[in-house]
C-alpha cells in the first residue's frame, strides 16, 4: 500500500506517509485501518505527508471528505484538524475548495510546505524534539 499510518498518543497525533502514487481511496482505507486502532482517539491532529508521494485524487475524493465533515455535525461531533505536508499547489487547491464547500461545518484543513512550517503552525516547538523523532522514525524507520 503507498500509504501507511503511525500514531503517537503522546503528541496526540495520527501521521499518515505517502510513497509513489497514493489515490484518495486508497488514503481513505488507510483512515479506515487507523481508525481502528486502539491507540486512536477522537481529537487526534491528522498529518497526510505526501511529500514523497504523487497525489491521485477525484472529485469523488473531495465529495467523501466534505461529506463526512458535513455527516460530523449531525452526529454533534466537531472536526478534527488535517493537516497535509506537500510541495503540491493542485492539493492547496483542493484545501481552499474544501474549505469553501464544507458549508455545515468549519473544515479544520491546512497545507504546509515544510516540516518546520508544520511543527511551528501546529504549536509543537516545546515538543520539536520529539515531534521530529517521531515523524524520523515513522518516515525512515530510524
Amino acid at each position: 500500500m503507498p500509504i501507511r499510518y503511525c500514531i503517537s498518543p503522546e503528541l496526540n497525533i495520527i501521521l499518515f506517509i505517502g510513497e509513489g502514487l497514493m489515490t484518495g481511496s486508497e488514503f481513505f482505507k488507510a483512515a479506515d485501518l487507523a481508525e481502528h486502532d486502539e491507540r486512536r482517539k477522537w481529537g487526534m491532529i491528522t498529518i497526510v505527508d505526501t511529500l514523497s508521494a504523487e497525489t491521485d485524487f477525484e472529485l469523488e475524493d473531495m465529495h467523501h471528505a466534505i461529506d463526512f465533515t458535513n455527516n460530523l455535525s449531525q452526529k454533534g461531533i466537531e472536526p478534527e484538524q488535517v493537516v497535509v505536508l506537500t510541495h503540491s499547489k493542485g492539493i492547496q487547491l483542493i484545501s481552499n475548495a474544501i474549505k469553501i464547500l464544507s458549508s455545515k461545518v468549519p473544515i479544520k484543513f491546512d497545507v504546509y510546505n515544510t516540516l518546520d512550517e508544520l511543527i511551528s503552525s501546529l504549536g509543537f516547538l516545546e515538543h520539536k524534539q520529539e515531534f521530529i523523532q517521531f515523524y524520523n522514525e515513522s518516515k525512515f524507520g530510524n
